[in-house]
């Protein structure tokens, strides 16, 4: 459903948008370890019929939108981007009545975690949402989980899985989050309840890409069979074939469309280049695939 609605949708935010809700699981769900916190395919699936005829009137009046993603030109971390269209999106489910992001939680003076998106539904439940959008280079196959790097070398797959599987996707369980939880629904919502009058549902949505050092490289088995993915060079060597266009900024959300000419919009040059492989079809460039490129002397090459 999701590649239908990417062809019938004309406007690039609420393509992403669309990718955001409809694209597959990073980590595969069925593990054992997500404790069924992690939200699955079949559920992104439903949102995003759901969501269907609310996307085809953001495309049509898209003005709604540009004012909560923000300026593209400003140079924000693509997580946070992400963040934002998540929060409109789950704004708008039927039993969300009051919904937010960045909910910094602290014990005493020193913060312990942060709720990217909490929802207080009709139910009364609080419901929070772990979010994160990634994009690793499977750098050693071999090594499974831990030869998956980010774009900087600190960003291993490896600490981002243990700490959304035994931290982040618990937040919501400790005596500091449920603090912070009850003090929102009192002073955000009107509706004042102590820590211990709540009732809080921890979820987690996984988004993003694994790059591979070639097609029939070796999965790591903490991974979606269904994930995003491409391959990843050095720039050595040419990208094959004429047409590549390079990503910036949200332009990493989901297959690209669009103009030829590149966008302009920052690119850290200390990261990888994404590029995406274009062909032109009724005037539009569409993406067929997508590579990591990255410098030959770089030491995220010696990272693992």
């Amino acid at each position: 459903m999701l590649n239908d609605l990417l062809k019938e949708l004309t406007q690039s935010d609420v393509r992403r948008l669309a990718w955001a809700i409809g694209s597959p699981s990073l980590f595969d769900s069925n593990d054992p370890v997500w404790k069924s916190r992690l939200r699955t395919d079949a559920w992104s699936a439903s949102e995003l019929a759901r969501c269907s005829p609310w996307l085809h009137a953001l495309d049509r009046n898209p003005q709604s939108l540009s004012d909560a993603i923000g300026d593209p030109l400003i140079n924000a971390p693509l997580g946070h981007t992400f963040e934002k269209f998540v929060l409109l999106w789950q704004s708008q489910r039927p039993d969300v009545r009051h919904a937010t992001r960045g909910l910094v939680v602290k014990s005493g003076n020193r913060t312990v975690g942060e709720f990217d998106v909490v929802m207080l539904r009709h139910d009364g439940i609080i419901e929070t949402l772990e979010v994160t959008v990634k994009y690793y280079l499977n750098l050693n196959p071999t090594l499974g989980i831990d030869g998956c790097i980010g774009p900087r070398a600190f960003d291993r797959m490896s600490d981002k899985f243990k700490k959304m599987t035994e931290r982040q996707t618990s937040l919501g369980d400790t005596e500091a989050g449920r603090i912070t939880l009850a003090k929102w629904l009192t002073e955000q919502c009107g509706e004042p309840k102590g820590p211990e009058q709540i009732t809080v549902e921890n979820f987690a949505l996984a988004r993003g890409y694994l790059f591979h050092p070639s097609a029939d490289a070796l999965i790591p088995k903490e991974l979606s069979p269904n994930h995003g993915r491409g391959l990843w060079q050095t720039d050595a060597i040419a990208l094959p074939g004429p047409h590549w266009r390079n990503l910036a900024g949200r332009e990493w959300l989901g297959p690209y469309r669009g103009e030829f000419a590149e966008s302009g919009w920052p690119n850290d040059p200390a990261m990888p280049r994404m590029y995406a492989c274009i062909h032109e079809r009724n005037g539009q460039w569409d993406e067929s695939e997508r590579r990591f490129v990255v410098r030959a002397d770089s030491g995220l090459l010696k990272s693992v």
